[in-house]
């Protein structure tokens, strides 16, 4: 990841979006943008026009009005996740909770691990009488010779 400025060389509303709001609220603004980053022109489309920082998603570009709100939005993304990976040992406990209590709503449910277990006790006794039953079919083929 890395950051740099520019200098915005043209703007012009994106009529594509501006007018698409419900009944009583104000139209979302959407800008166009030419910006001049290293002698480069970057054309970057679909910017709100009401936000400060505007965030494209992963692997994406985030434009800031300034480099302190940019500054601020890239400290809050760290304690968002520095919160996330704290928080990683409470999650995994919580696991196994909320599956009993879902098992316990929901006792037929195929992720209920008593499920499971009882599938594979029927399918082993399954087993269990087909031998039985093959050993009294030999015993009964031996009695009639």
């Amino acid at each position: 990841m890395r950051w740099f400025t520019g200098t915005v060389e043209r703007v012009t509303p994106s009529m594509s979006k501006q007018y698409n709001n419900v009944f009583g609220q104000f139209p979302a603004l959407v800008f166009d943008i030419v910006v001049n980053v290293d002698g480069e022109q970057k054309q970057f489309q679909q910017i709100p026009g009401n936000d400060v920082v505007a965030d494209f998603g992963k692997g994406a570009f985030i434009i800031a009005d300034s480099k302190d709100s940019l500054y601020n939005y890239m400290r809050s993304q760290l304690k968002k996740s520095e919160d996330i990976v704290a928080s990683e040992e409470e999650h995994k406990a919580r696991i196994p909770q909320i599956k009993h209590v879902l098992s316990d709503m929901m006792p037929g449910s195929a992720d209920s691990d008593e499920v499971k277990e009882l599938r594979g006790q029927v399918q082993s006794m399954q087993e269990q009488l087909a031998e039985a039953l093959a050993l009294l079919r030999q015993g009964k083929n031996k009695s009639k010779e």
